[in-house]
């Protein structure tokens, strides 16, 4: 594991195989980062199966989204120069950021995507997609996530889990369904 700076975006890299799947971490403003705990275990799981991982935090003062998009953007770029095929992970509004670099990526998972937040808006994209969704979800009902998900353009699966916002119990559960799903793809395009 290599802590960097990537044009001064602070990172966390480690580096198992061949592919890679980096992970944006939800709003700065609201204690999101590299280190949330969700990030850490499905990271884990990622590690386990021999992707490379990247973890990063926003620069600082927060940007109201746009700024955030960019430093993603500088990190999934640092990423594609290294790696052949690439993922693409965002909780929460880390999912909207990522929904905003998608066509950098090979395969994106959302979790907990939010039709927009500050100055940002979701994105829609023809990437292979896999959007998680909390079905006690305190921020996006679940009924929103439903209506997401039919707007976004396939290839895309959708996966409920029965919990809130923050997946607690869950982490296991949603590890193995993003692991699933990214190999699922990322093998495929091999």
């Amino acid at each position: 594991m290599a802590e960097l700076s990537i044009d001064g975006v602070s990172c966390t890299y480690d580096i198992r195989g061949e592919n890679a799947v980096m992970l944006c971490p939800p709003h700065p403003e609201m204690g999101g980062s590299r280190y949330d705990a969700r990030l850490e275990r499905i990271t884990d799981e990622l590690k386990k199966a021999g992707y490379s991982t990247l973890r990063f935090d926003y620069l600082r003062p927060f940007r109201d989204g746009l700024g955030e998009i960019e430093d993603a953007k500088k990190c999934i770029l640092y990423l594609k120069a290294r790696h052949e095929l690439v993922g693409l992970v965002g909780y929460s509004f880390g999912s909207v950021v990522s929904s905003n670099i998608s066509e950098y990526c090979d395969v994106l998972v959302l979790i907990s995507p939010m039709r927009k937040i500050n100055r940002i808006e979701l994105k829609n994209t023809d990437v292979p997609k896999l959007i998680i969704s909390a079905k006690k979800d305190q921020f996006v009902p679940f009924e929103e996530s439903k209506e997401i998900f039919s707007w976004l353009n396939p290839p895309k699966e959708f996966f409920e889990v029965d919990t809130d916002h923050f997946y607690f119990g869950k982490f296991d559960v949603i590890s193995k369904k993003i692991r699933e799903f990214v190999e699922s793809v990322l093998r495929s395009g091999d």
